[in-house]
Formats: C-alpha cells, structure tokens, sequence
C-alpha cells in the first residue's frame, strides 16, 4: 500500500489493526507512483520486538516498529522527528517539546479550546520536520502516540518552544546552544553516520531558520495567551 506521508509516498503492507487503522487517511489516491521510501517488516521482526517486550500485542508491536523504520528513513529527506506535541493557528504550526510527563498535550489542548476552530492538532506525539523549497515545514505522520491524534497535513514552523512547569506563565527565547540540547534530547538517533550527518545539517537548518523558546507554564488560558503571543511575533 502507498501513503502520503510529510509530502513523500511512503509504502508499507500494514497486516494488522492498529497500523491499518491509523494509516487510513494517509492512503495515497495514486497508487502507481514510486514510492520514495519502502518499509518491509516481517514477522520475525514483531517476533523479537515481542521477545523483549512481552505484555505488548502484536498489533502494536507492527505499528511502533513501522513507525520507527519511518523516523529513520526520513533522515535521508531533509527531515527529522521531533518528539513534541504540533499544533497549527492560522496557518502557523508551533511544536511544544518537553519531557516525558511534562504536559505537552495538555498545554496543546487548553490551545484547542481558547482558539477553537482557528487550532488543527498536526500531531500530538512525533511529528516531522521537513525542509521543502527552503522552508520548514510541520507535518503529520500516522504515527502520533497512543491518543492517535493527527492530521495529514504540512504547516510552516513559526515556532518550538520548550515546556516547564511553572507557578507563573513566562516565555523566553533560547540561545543555540541550548536549543539544539533540546532538540538532540528530543529526536532519534541512529547508529548511520550519513543519516546522523543528516540530522545535523538539518538542525543546522533549523537553528538558522526557526526560534526557539523555552515556557513556564500552569494550566490555563494565561499560559496559551502567554505562549502564542511570545512566538506569534517574532521574523525568524
């Protein structure tokens, strides 16, 4: 099966539920093209997942390890996973990043509700990163963590931001070192010395291109207000 994923066709042969399910919407209309990327899992592949991870179904197991190979592959496009949560506000996508546990889609879903039509979740787990044309650009995978929120599309970054809870709501822009720490802390790395040569020019990119900022928040309106009007702002 062909899927359009981050503006690549990306083939897969997905044989149980999970992974059917939450590719549905990326189904390519054309089903003859070439894909650009080609994931082939077997199932001696779940099986040793499996074995290291015992509790997990089979069904999961195919779709973390599809969802894997894909982070990999996509290194060769100008393009990365940020472990974040993405969302778009009038046509501007703004990633929020953080440690696990943090409240990224938390802090994601108090923007839902104060923009309301105006927000589209783009992904609230693992989206890409992509240069095309000179632009970076957000964009939605199937593979988005278990809540399944996400959204096949590709939005100009206006913004990352790096969350912290906080008793009060304060953001501030980061310098290049600390952010691209953030950011390594927060993306795959592969054992490939051409792919992680990748990684870094694309970080480069992104550093360059794309400011990034670090947020203290609670849980409320403040924090959204506080949050897009520190980002909204700013020329890259």
């Amino acid at each position: 099966m062909l899927y359009d994923i981050c503006g690549l066709k990306v083939s897969y042969e997905a044989k149980y539920q999970q992974t059917i399910i939450r590719s549905e919407k990326y189904i390519s209309c054309d089903q003859n093209q070439t894909p650009d990327i080609v994931i082939d899992i077997t199932e001696e592949r779940i099986d040793n997942y499996i074995s290291v991870y015992p509790n997990i179904s089979r069904s999961l197991a195919e779709y973390v390890i599809i969802g894997a190979v894909f982070y990999e592959k996509i290194l060769d496009f100008n393009a990365f996973l940020l472990h974040s949560s993405a969302i778009e506000v009038d046509g501007k996508a703004y990633l929020f990043t953080a440690d696990s546990g943090t409240g990224k889609s938390t802090h994601t879903s108090l923007w839902r509700e104060y923009f309301g039509d105006r927000a589209t979740m783009i992904n609230d787990d693992k989206p890409v990163i992509r240069m095309i044309d000179n632009k970076l650009y957000a964009c939605g995978t199937p593979f988005s963590g278990k809540h399944d929120i996400n959204k096949n599309i590709l939005i100009p970054i206006q913004g990352i931001c790096y969350l912290n809870r906080g008793l009060e709501n304060k953001i501030e822009k980061m310098n290049s070192r600390d952010a691209l720490i953030v950011i390594m802390n927060q993306t795959l790395r592969v054992d490939d010395k051409l792919k992680m040569l990748n990684l870094f020019d694309m970080l480069d990119e992104v550093l360059c291109n794309v400011n990034v900022y670090k947020l203290y928040c609670n849980i409320s309106k403040e924090a959204v207000e506080t949050a897009y009007n520190g980002m909204k702002g700013d020329s890259n």
